[in-house]
């Protein structure tokens, strides 16, 4: 975590700005190790003040060691206002991507005349996107929860069981298989429905010869994994292979390609001209991918809109797909590592095609 601040410290440096105030919480997790719904912490011209309130006292000073603990008896702005003004400087930067107009102008009412407030966005997000080892190693063991808890519900996916019950039975799987929760909302969609890219699983009960579109992930440690894989219950058909056939190409691709100093843009671009050469780029309308980490989705995003250069230590899914309204939708969805030469498949689960036949 200390190296984290001191990297902050030399961007403020650069920036030109004394402290800076971090208000989100995923960034102060970040810097502090600290996981709370209510807390403020400021890099300060003299040192780091983390402010939050007595339910998250005892883990605060277990893991901001190198902070200076506050706990608010209030209002966590009321805690602010107490800090020395030595420590805000001439100029104070805030994350004004993450700010509420509102609480902006609480922090206002509670600085110096003499502190002027400076809006900043991404300073931590520009550096947090390059995951260092332990980052690494706690997005695999989310996504070594992931791959296992998809081996254990597949048996399940038979017809009569619902979209919600399978939903519930993945999400009961990754907190017994050692994640602290669901990364984000289960999403499971068969037949027709499975067109629907964040569809929200239904009772309605799966049939044979449907697609079904399972798309979750597990948390290890605050880090998030992201996992998505379409299978078809019973007999397949021939048009379901096929397009099946069309995004694995695409995916496959597009991770062969992978390395270090690629434009996301011309990843993405990988992807995509093999599904648009087919006749179905209409159907593929979100982006390759994006990075993953502390949160599900972060920079960088795979995208043709957005050119990123790749970086190594940079964690990103690669999810082509196709909606067809009326019929169904296939996607395909794996972690990977960027590294200087090529990438690392972070997810294992093999990506051919399944057929379940009961």
């Amino acid at each position: 975590m200390k190296n984290r601040i001191e990297k902050l410290r030399a961007k403020l440096a650069e920036e030109q700005i004394d402290s800076l105030l971090v208000s989100s919480s995923v960034n102060i997790r970040y810097l502090t190790g600290l996981s709370s719904s209510n807390a403020l912490l400021l890099i300060g011209l003299e040192g780091e003040f983390l402010i939050t309130d007595f339910r998250y006292e005892e883990e605060a000073r277990s893991k901001a060691s190198g902070c200076e603990i506050r706990i608010a008896q209030d209002q966590l702005w009321e805690e602010f206002s107490l800090l020395p003004p030595r420590v805000l400087g001439e100029k104070m930067g805030f994350e004004s991507q993450h700010l509420p107009f509102e609480q902006y102008l609480k922090l206002k009412d509670t600085l110096p005349s003499s502190v002027s407030l400076v809006p900043k966005r991404d300073l931590i997000e520009n550096f947090s996107v390059i995951k260092d080892k332990g980052e690494i190693e706690k997005i695999q063991r989310a996504v070594e929860i992931t791959d296992r808890v998809f081996e254990q519900i597949l048996p399940l996916v038979k017809p009569g069981i619902s979209e919600q019950e399978l939903a519930a039975e993945i999400d009961y799987r990754i907190r017994k298989s050692g994640g602290e929760r669901a990364a984000f909302n289960t999403i499971v969609a068969s037949g027709e429905r499975s067109s629907m890219p964040h569809a929200t699983p239904t009772g309605r009960r799966i049939q044979s010869g449907e697609l079904v579109l399972m798309d979750f992930g597990a948390v290890f440690d605050g880090y998030a994994s992201d996992f998505t894989r379409t299978v078809v219950v019973g007999e397949a058909t021939r048009e379901q292979k096929q397009r099946y056939a069309l995004v694995h190409q695409a995916q496959r691709e597009a991770i062969k390609r992978a390395k270090a100093g690629m434009n996301s843009c011309e990843l993405d671009r990988t992807a995509r001209q093999i599904i648009e050469n087919a006749g179905y780029g209409p159907n593929f309308r979100h982006s390759l991918g994006h990075g993953i980490g502390l949160q599900i989705h972060e920079a960088p995003r795979i995208s043709c809109k957005d050119g990123v250069v790749l970086k190594p230590g940079m964690v990103i899914t690669v999810e082509p797909g196709i909606y067809i309204p009326g019929w169904g939708g296939i996607r395909i969805e794996n972690v990977i590592l960027i590294k200087e030469e090529g990438c690392e498949e972070l997810t294992k689960t093999d990506t051919e095609f399944i057929c379940l036949q009961y």
